[in-house]
């Protein structure tokens, strides 16, 4: 079974660790802590990295701050803020500039640590599956635009007197044009 990567960062070594044993007891997780957020964007750019776990305040940049960068670099990565500020702007900040998955308040209980983040590895892999399907959809398309620019007219349906004439096999019938290289595959 294939472990889900959680990043914590704080810059209170005593929370970040806090929050690594919290989180450690759960087998299907691999947990990574740092200090440096800038540490965190750098493992975001090279793993795929499932759930990321940050506290809001901190020294380089706010947590809001760093999700945002997350979210550019790796937008399937769930944000997780922690935080002891309870203020209406730090919700706001970090749903503008992150689009936080969970905010969890400072002391924070086990128990509800680790169900956000579970909850948070269900929703990165559910992110994942829409990014696989988004990108099938834009190589049909590019294949589709490809295919009437050099057989113009390929992509339309011929209407007949209220009846749509649709070929039962398309596949065979590109092999029968001679157009290499399409096949079922394309639709996987």
């Amino acid at each position: 079974m294939r472990k889900s990567l959680v990043v914590c960062v704080d810059d209170d070594e005593e929370m970040v660790m806090s929050v690594a044993r919290s989180l450690r007891r759960e087998p299907s997780l691999e947990v990574r802590t740092t200090l440096d957020p800038e540490q965190v964007l750098q493992w975001l750019a090279k793993e795929d990295v499932a759930v990321l776990v940050s506290d809001y305040e901190m020294p380089t940049m706010t947590g809001a701050q760093l999700a945002g960068k997350a979210r550019r670099v790796r937008p399937e990565t769930v944000r997780i803020l922690l935080t002891g500020m309870r203020s209406l702007e730090t919700a706001i900040d970090g749903i503008n500039q992150g689009e936080i998955f969970r905010f969890i308040n400072k002391p924070f209980a086990d128990k509800v640590l680790h169900a956000a983040v579970l909850e948070g590895v269900q929703r990165h892999e559910e992110l994942i599956a829409l990014t696989g399907d988004r990108e099938r959809r834009e190589r049909r398309d590019a294949l589709r635009t490809a295919l009437e620019t050099e057989y113009p007219g390929i992509s339309h349906v011929v209407r007949m007197q209220d009846a749509v004439v649709v070929s039962a096999d398309p596949w065979n019938d590109a092999i029968a044009l001679g157009l290499v290289g399409l096949d079922r595959k394309l639709e996987q």
